[in-house]
């Protein structure tokens, strides 16, 4: 009697596994090691794309190079008129993703740049050095 209700507790287990979403990867989720899950990546990207010079440039950089290197589509389109011909809207969405990467990338050249002109640029030094010279011609 043990041994059949054994069996039927090990039988019923695979009814309580959670499966994955069809729009992740296996590896979508990287829970072991404490790092983030691909969906947090894109929301991360998203937000610093969004709002200029709220994250660090290494972490536009990371998460940059993080959207180029994926492929194909991690979302479903649930639109039914859209569903029947998914193959533009997956493209659609690729390009999107690789533009979210590009402003992140060049938003971190611009910071960059914007130090450099603030900081190291022999032309801006000499025009506020004029500037401050005289003052009226201005």
């Amino acid at each position: 009697m043990k041994y059949i209700t054994l069996f039927s507790v090990i039988s019923s287990v695979g009814a309580f596994t959670a499966n994955l979403p069809r729009h992740c990867s296996s590896t979508a989720l990287k829970s072991l090691d404490g790092a983030h899950s691909e969906m947090e990546t894109f929301e991360r990207a998203v937000y610093c794309a969004e709002h200029f010079g709220t994250c660090p440039i290494e972490q536009m950089e990371q998460l940059a190079k993080e959207l180029e290197d994926l492929n194909g589509s991690y979302f479903e389109d649930t639109n039914e008129d859209r569903v029947k011909n998914n193959k533009p809207m997956i493209k659609k969405e690729i390009e999107d993703r690789q533009d979210v990467a590009d402003v992140l990338k060049k938003q971190g050249e611009l910071r960059l740049r914007m130090y450099y002109l603030k900081n190291a640029n022999l032309f801006a030094h000499r025009v506020h050095s004029m500037e401050d010279a005289y003052p009226e011609g201005n």
